[in-house]
């Protein structure tokens, strides 16, 4: 009797360890671009339907894991990041929640150790192709790292 409640113990066991397995395949790897992004940023450039507006936009973006923090003229808001280094031009998602309201943007980037460019649009409309705000809801934004002093 007690053989067969080892036996059964182990054969649940090992039951649940495929299981967990066969879901630590369904998850995707975390995209080598989203590490990069990682820490914090500082808006130099913006755009909205073509016209600069950078001076009017002192942002601060900190990126960690797939979440940000985003200050805005003394507001803060959060949201999820997601991006695909793998398509041509690299894809990014994100979401902002700002008083209980989500709202999604899709868009292009491109990321260099200090620069990250975004083209983007409410989420809805066509993803843009190239760094120019066509679309009403559109916007370019270039962000520098900061660099952390010891």
């Amino acid at each position: 009797m007690r053989t067969g409640l080892v036996l059964t113990v182990a054969l649940v066991l090992v039951i649940l360890a495929g299981s967990k397995a066969n879901d630590n395949q369904d998850e995707k790897p975390v995209d080598p671009d989203l590490k990069k992004l990682q820490g914090k940023w500082e808006i130099t450039y913006h755009e909205t339907v073509g016209v600069e507006d950078t001076e009017d936009n002192k942002w601060i973006i900190e990126v960690r894991g797939d979440k940000y923090t985003l200050t805005v003229c003394g507001k803060t808001l959060t949201g999820r990041v997601k991006v695909d280094s793998t398509k041509t031009p690299k894809q990014v998602e994100y979401a902002t929640e700002e008083d209980g309201e989500v709202c999604e943007y899709v868009g292009i980037y491109e990321l260099t150790a200090d620069t990250f460019k975004t083209c983007d649009v409410l989420k809805g409309n066509e993803r843009p192709t190239e760094f120019k705000t066509k679309d009403p809801t559109g916007q370019v934004a270039v962000w520098k790292r900061l660099k952390v002093r010891d």
